[in-house]
């Protein structure tokens, strides 16, 4: 006798009805032959430019969760002199060489540690990236994170590493000084459904498949949690089943589980109190959540950090203190 039951995964303004069968897990659960394949497959498109089918789930689910444990906050704008409410940044960073480089240089050389300052110095903890080429064939990269961070400390730090690296000379020649406006950062606030704005955003296909290098991140948090669910109950059908029909919810069908799409309602108020509590403590779990830094990674980028005028993390204790002396002689 097969056994099934029926489950409700929460998304951000959506909900995903689908059945769970007998002890085997997903009724469309791959085999392990399957799931070994794509492993291999993921493997050799990490680097490969292209953003595949599955890459672009695995985005979806980090954006998805990212808009859900948003928190709006108030705070106080510098320039207008007003106190705003502020829920997630999007920031463009632009490679001001002329010349074209790759992907992987751009990381490896510029990005990797632009995103290391946002998690040592400004404590950065959820957040999700991604590279694009421009039109003129240049590399950007986007990145959107509820944290709040000065649009001057960060166009400070990336025209830093830029000159670091000689990708500001171009200018330098045109303007006689290092300071591009190589940066952009907007408030995204007034969209109705942000989390099918932003996949929208980051999942476009603008990307060279020519460029080889990583191509998009996102913060431990988001990789780590999957999606909060909760069990299918016949009061629960009644009340979904009400909003289908008073137009609050559009349901769509597919294969394997049913897309319940919500207008003029949250995906919380068809839970219990149990539910609620079990919600907001899994949120607050992502949002609390703090990736450690390894101690190897903190010596070897010793040099570099103090290369682009930072102040690194030096760990304490006698031996590692001689390890670090060491590396930096070299």
């Amino acid at each position: 006798m097969i056994l099934t039951e029926q489950k409700i995964q929460i998304r951000h303004k959506s909900l995903i009805l689908y059945e769970l069968q007998d002890s085997t897990g997903y009724r469309w659960s791959r085999t392990k032959q399957q799931k070994a394949i794509q492993i291999k497959e993921v493997k050799e498109t990490t680097y490969s430019g292209k953003l595949t089918k599955g890459a672009k789930k695995r985005l979806s689910k980090a954006i998805d969760l990212l808009c859900q444990t948003v928190r709006p906050k108030s705070i106080y704008n510098e320039v207008t002199g007003r106190q705003i409410t502020h829920r997630l940044s999007f920031i463009t960073l632009t490679i001001s060489q002329k010349e074209n480089i790759t992907a992987r240089e751009s990381y490896d050389k510029g990005f990797k540690h632009f995103i290391q300052w946002l998690r040592r110095t400004k404590k950065v903890t959820t957040y999700v990236w991604k590279c694009e080429v421009q039109k003129r064939g240049q590399i950007h990269y986007h990145i959107t994170t509820p944290s709040f961070i000065h649009y001057q400390e960060i166009r400070d730090k990336w025209n830093n590493i830029q000159r670091q690296n000689d990708w500001t000379n171009d200018y330098f020649k045109l303007k006689g000084h290092h300071n591009p406006n190589s940066t952009d950062i907007k408030e995204v606030r007034k969209v109705s459904n942000l989390s099918a704005y932003l996949i929208k955003e980051f999942c476009k296909t603008i990307q060279n498949p020519e460029t080889e290098g990583k191509i998009w991140d996102c913060s431990l948090n988001l990789k780590k949690w999957k999606y909060y669910t909760i069990t299918e109950t016949t009061d629960k059908t009644e009340i979904l089943s009400d909003m289908i029909d008073e137009k609050k919810i559009d349901a769509i069908p597919t294969d394997y589980c049913i897309v319940l799409k919500m207008k003029n309602v949250s995906n919380t108020e068809i839970m219990d109190l149990k539910e609620l509590k079990g919600y907001e403590d899994y949120l607050t779990m992502i949002r609390t959540y703090r990736q450690k830094e390894p101690i190897v990674n903190n010596i070897k980028n010793k040099s570099h950090d103090k290369l682009h005028n930072t102040t690194p993390i030096i760990p304490g204790g006698k031996k590692i203190k001689e390890l670090t002396k060491k590396v930096l002689d070299e």
